[in-house]
């Protein structure tokens, strides 16, 4: 399935439950007037004034118990991890465990394109997990201790396939709104609790027993109302989450081509090793997990047993899954560079040059969204390549900055003295790491983006002024050499992503416009070609792919990184129908010539990463 039809249906999905909702909100309020006419207006259902206060009083109490919800929810997954008493594991851990589940972790996520999500673990025998979170920026996975100690390799790489099937179908913003919206349904149950609570406990007095007898009534019959609303939310939650589960599990399986992964780890639950959580939020988020995490007479899960046997019989196309065919940050000075043919292209070794197939790069837009046993050997291997030292930097929030830093470091022995020498004024602990960090390690271009994806996840846990201090040494840095290439940009956007989240443009209200488009593709146009010619020869390219675009692209002198930042932040907001036609034509664009640099296939990707449109890694031709 094509990764923006998947978000349109995960849409459709979100719209279809916003209409029962209300439709369980409107029952809701018929039932509390009927109670309130019953009770206070002496049986007169047809009240104005009773009707009236029936709807102001339930809308109120929905609306702030939702509101609440929704204010919880917002902190992304990590408020949900939290909540089940998950703890969030240091990206350098070196317990054996926790490594293994990490790096797992990393090579899905440098496979599938999108950013290394944070793993929380929950101290539970169990065997059990979940995704969680509003948006691919802010997921997080969590893990019990008993999934990764029990499962194999594969079983749990077929788990966390499993997962992240969720974070791409965005099923996650799906379960996040679930609980919202329960909650706003719950709270009339509460204020029933806190009425009949008051009533109880109140002294009593002859004058007061009527109006006590009548506020008891109300209460007991609101918590009634509450709680018979509450299971038939938890009925619509569960019919949704099953299949969403048989989907996810076919994901797996198509991700990782090793139905034995994921069914093992069925399995394993099944023969008694259980799924069942003990954290007393598990009932509100019981949707998330893996598998059952508490017992219940609604459950959210498909039985185990049906799963396996789905699994084991290769039954994919019940679950509407069928296989994907595969061919193969801060503004400042540094940002006012205009973007010239080949004008902005670093120098480095010959491999930096080694071809990148146009079969290569349609094929990526193709599983975007998605992984692939390719992808993730590909991954693997990329990982497995690195020195060791690049890889322990990386994986710490503080010698994450001298990683980060060295990539940036000019090839010219003067210029890269001036450049550290810069870094020193600010912190001279992070030139010193930089400089014996560039010395002793070899990173080679198609291994950069994975090490700024693993440095991104290690940087996120700096503090905001932590950040802020490295933020501005990096914004100097790019500035040392008066441009910005297209190294230096991909950097600033992944960071950007990760930490900062979505900047604000001049107008935060701006809607995204064919302008936007057009310029984003002009970049990439002007940045890729090596003449004009080549650079006419690939607008010509992306507009045969997606006619919106004007006859001619955007002036060089108009293509700016500061006006890339602005359109790119529009188009992060814009409709999925936008987004495709952008990543369509940038990659037609892209593959106009044939053969690219694989340094031109990765900012590919972090233009797409930009407006969270996840794609694989592009493979380099043989």
């Amino acid at each position: 399935m094509d990764f923006f039809e998947s978000q349109e249906r995960a849409k459709r999905n979100t719209t279809w439950l916003v209409a029962l909702f209300i439709m369980g909100v409107i029952a809701t309020v018929v039932s509390v007037h009927v109670v309130l006419s019953l009770t206070v207006s002496q049986g007169k259902i047809f009240d104005p004034s009773m009707f009236a206060l029936s709807v102001g009083s339930v809308l109120a109490v929905v609306g702030v118990g939702t509101a609440v919800k929704f204010a919880q929810m917002s902190h992304g997954g990590a408020a949900v991890a939290q909540a089940m008493g998950g703890t969030q594991v240091d990206p350098g851990s070196s317990d054996p465990d926790e490594r293994r589940i990490l790096n797992v972790v990393e090579e899905m996520a440098i496979a599938s394109g999108v950013r290394v999500p944070p793993v929380y673990l929950m101290e539970d025998q169990t065997i059990n997990a979940f995704a969680a979170g509003n948006s691919e920026q802010d997921s997080v996975i969590g893990v019990t201790r008993g999934c990764i100690h029990a499962l194999s390799r594969d079983e749990l790489q077929g788990v966390m396939a499993h997962e992240f099937s969720h974070i791409f179908h965005r099923d996650t913003r799906l379960n996040m709104r679930l609980v919202a919206w329960l909650g706003g349904i719950v709270a009339v149950s509460m204020v029933g609790r806190i009425l009949i609570r008051s009533q109880m406990y109140s002294r009593p007095s002859r004058d007061k027993n009527n109006n006590a007898a009548i506020g008891l009534g109300i209460g007991v019959a609101l918590f009634i109302i509450g709680i018979v609303g509450y299971f038939f939310g938890r009925i619509i939650q569960s019919a949704v989450s099953r299949q969403r589960e048989f989907l996810a599990d076919a994901s797996a399986v198509q991700y990782t081509r090793n139905p034995d992964g994921i069914a093992g780890a069925l399995e394993k639950i099944a023969r008694g090793a259980g799924s069942q959580l003990s954290a007393p939020a598990a009932a509100e988020f019981s949707h998330f997990f893996f598998a059952n995490g508490i017992a219940s007479l609604f459950s959210t899960h498909p039985p185990i047993e049906e799963r396996i046997a789905r699994i084991r019989g290769a039954k994919m196309v019940e679950a509407g899954v069928t296989a994907v065919v595969t061919t193969t940050g801060p503004t400042g000075a540094a940002t006012a560079g205009v973007i010239h043919p080949r004008a902005t292209a670093r120098p480095s070794s010959a491999a930096a040059f080694q071809g990148v197939s146009a079969a290569s790069i349609h094929g990526a837009r193709r599983s975007m969204g998605s992984l692939n046993p390719l992808d993730l050997g590909t991954a693997h291997g990329l990982i497995a390549g690195l020195p060791e030292s690049v890889v322990d930097a990386a994986r710490n929030p503080f010698s994450a900055r001298a990683v980060i830093c060295s990539l940036l470091l000019a090839r010219d022995r003067r210029e890269r003295q001036a450049q550290l020498a810069g870094i020193a004024a600010a912190d001279p602990a992070l030139a010193n790491a930089t400089d014996a960090l560039q010395q002793t390690a070899t990173i080679t271009p198609r291994q950069r983006l994975p090490v700024i994806e693993l440095c991104a996840a290690s940087l996120a846990q700096l503090s905001p002024a932590q950040y802020q201090q490295f933020r501005s040494v990096l914004t100097q840095l790019i500035a040392s050499d008066s441009q910005v290439d297209r190294l230096e940009w991909t950097v600033r956007v992944i960071l950007r992503g990760v930490i900062e989240g979505p900047t604000t443009g001049k107008d935060p209200n701006a809607r995204a416009t064919v302008a936007d488009v057009a310029l984003v593709v002009s970049v990439l146009a002007w940045s890729g070609a090596t003449d004009e010619a080549g650079v006419a020869r690939a607008w010509r390219a992306a507009r045969g792919s997606e006619s919106l675009l004007p006859a001619e692209q955007t002036a060089a002198q108009l293509c700016t990184l500061d006006a890339l930042d602005e359109s790119l932040q529009r188009l992060s907001n814009a409709k999925l129908g936008i987004k495709r036609k952008l990543v369509d034509a940038c990659v037609a664009c892209v593959a106009a010539d044939g053969q690219t640099t694989v340094e031109e296939a990765e900012l590919l990707r972090a233009v797409c990463a930009s407006i969270g449109a996840p794609m694989p890694p592009i493979a380099a031709a043989a």
